[in-house]
């Protein structure tokens, strides 16, 4: 259920559209795609709440704003972000959550519903559990939220499993042998690995989604209780005190809050799991050709 009210952006009409947790403002004017958005929103929204339970409820309705053309969001992304509008236009899919706001160029169902539950799932984090949460880990369960099966006009189930896309990028990667390494997986931030190229980007989020489907389910399960707890944890002082102590005993003082968390809650021997990891990617993709 939802309300709608009417919206103008610029001299484009379009809908406010009022969920339980949502605002979401659009420019799409068919009324089979914008049926659609509430409920999928919603539902994502409780599949957030299955990956990271919630500190807190946000403390108000959480922004969305999707537009039907690229000029449109290109648009909206100048209004919202001011200065630094350079760094999110250079955005190649049309979507960002910066601030607790979600900005989305709607393309179709297939393309849209991923993307929106991607960003929103940042956004998620940010209006309810709080901000520092690893990149490996944030941008990998992300990456889990694009796992969706339709009908022609609205959401079926989400199945971290099913995303094609970055199947597809793993398996170029595996082929051509262009893994990022696992230290470099847990170290690096999204922001700078944006700034490569298209299939490094690729590369990268499509590691972090096999990433988080070894942590679940790989090795017989032997790292999903640890995986589990860590999701648990997240922004509590259980993770806090985890975090400050790997760092105090790193061996060289540099261990990153990401590296940090994996070897508190995952694995402290990376070597090992790297050679797992790597055995588990060649088997998704000896599995899926």
């Amino acid at each position: 259920a939802y309300q709608s009210e009417p919206w103008k952006f610029g001299r484009h009409s379009g809908s406010k559209l009022i969920t339980t947790h949502y605002e979401i403002y659009t420019t799409l004017t068919d009324p089979q795609q914008i049926e659609m958005i509430p409920d999928l929103v919603e539902r994502a929204y409780e599949f957030y709440q299955q990956l990271v339970p919630p500190i807190h409820e946000p403390s108000e309705r959480m922004t969305v704003y999707l537009l039907a053309t690229r000029n449109q969001w290109a648009t909206a992304t100048a209004h919202l972000t001011g200065a630094r509008a350079e760094i999110f236009l250079r955005v190649r899919n049309g979507g960002f959550s910066d601030g607790g706001v979600s900005v989305i160029q709607y393309v179709e169902p297939s393309v849209t519903g991923p993307l929106l539950a991607h960003e929103g799932f940042h956004q998620y984090l940010h209006c309810c559990v709080g901000p520092a949460v690893p990149a490996w880990l944030n941008e990998g369960l992300a990456v889990v939220c694009e796992g969706q099966r339709w009908t022609a006009t609205r959401l079926r189930e989400f199945d971290p499993y099913f995303n094609l896309t970055r199947q597809s990028r793993l398996a170029d990667a595996v082929n051509r042998d262009r893994l990022f390494p696992l230290e470099e997986l847990l170290r690096t931030h999204a922001g700078n690995v944006v700034q490569g190229t298209s299939t490094q980007v690729g590369t990268y989020y499509a590691q972090l989604w096999a990433l988080m489907l070894f942590l679940k389910e790989g090795e017989n399960g032997k790292y999903a209780a640890g995986f589990e707890r860590l999701r648990r944890d997240l922004a509590t002082p259980a993770a806090a005190q985890r975090l400050r102590a790997e760092q105090i005993w790193a061996e060289d003082g540099q261990i990153t809050p990401g590296e940090a968390l994996f070897r508190s809650y995952i694995c402290d021997d990376l070597p090992t799991f790297e050679r797992e990891y790597m055995a588990y990617l060649q088997s998704r993709i000896s599995a899926a050709y």
